[in-house]
């Protein structure tokens, strides 16, 4: 039988989807999250069919935890709910992307239920560009033995690039760990350029982890992190900058 989460910050909302689902079948298995980090927690757990999820969330929004969905090995299907106007909409509908108007009919929400469809990556980029809530992601994913591992954004040391991978260096819980994603460094920097600097063709940093600039006998410079055991090297293209936020 189906198996369908809700995932929503207000109860009332979870509680009106649950009684409209049971009225139109009462054998559909439901679950529930208040946030998108529990929806994932519910999604590695339960692994349902569908995901009925609010577009605005405190914490992590819906259209960050349907990115992170993406990389489950079966993502589920996403039927986004959202109080949004009309005008406001037109994104969702230029994507072919199904959704809900608050307050949900029961006939909307059957027609959604037969029709949904997984998204795709490029549907959860095209609905973020045009959501100005959306700025960047509060954690990356990535997929650990067919589960999604969400690493805080505050936790990250830095990414470094190796041939199409990334390397995420990350402190967990006091311990250094380290993680690969599919991530390009570009798109990387793009999004969290407030945070993240620029370092070396294959390196970017956390801007507020950073302790010193060492000069080897080798000629090299190494910029030594928070809590990093080792430098990284600053090509002297991108040395200049690197000085420049040290100062400030």
């Amino acid at each position: 039988m189906m198996k369908i989460l809700i995932a929503d910050d207000e109860s009332l909302a979870r509680e009106r989807l649950a009684l409209l689902l049971k009225e139109i079948n009462p054998e559909y298995q439901q679950i529930e999250a208040s946030n998108g980090l529990e929806t994932i927690e519910q999604v590695n757990e339960e692994e349902p069919d569908i995901v009925l999820m609010d577009v605005r969330m405190p914490g992590m929004s819906g259209l960050e935890a349907a990115h992170h969905l993406m990389n489950c090995e079966t993502p589920p299907a996403i039927i986004f709910t959202t109080a949004y106007d009309e005008y406001a909409l037109q994104a969702f509908e230029s994507r072919a992307v199904d959704y809900l108007l608050k307050p949900i009919r029961k006939e909307r929400l059957e027609k959604a239920l037969e029709h949904c469809s997984k998204l795709n990556k490029l549907q959860l980029e095209q609905l973020g560009q045009q959501n100005q809530e959306v700025s960047y992601r509060t954690h990356i994913s990535a997929q650990i033995r067919g589960t999604i591992l969400l690493i805080p954004i505050k936790d990250i040391c830095c990414f470094l690039a190796d041939h199409k991978y990334i390397t995420i260096r990350y402190n967990k819980e006091g311990v250094l760990a380290e993680t690969i994603i599919e991530d390009t460094l570009k798109s990387l920097e793009e999004e969290f350029s407030s945070l993240f600097l620029r370092i070396h063709r294959n390196a970017l940093i956390r801007k507020d982890k950073i302790e010193a600039l060492e000069k080897q006998q080798d000629g090299r410079i190494l910029l030594k992190l928070k809590k990093l055991p080792e430098g990284l090297e600053v090509s002297r293209r991108h040395l200049s900058s690197v000085r420049k936020l040290m100062k400030s």
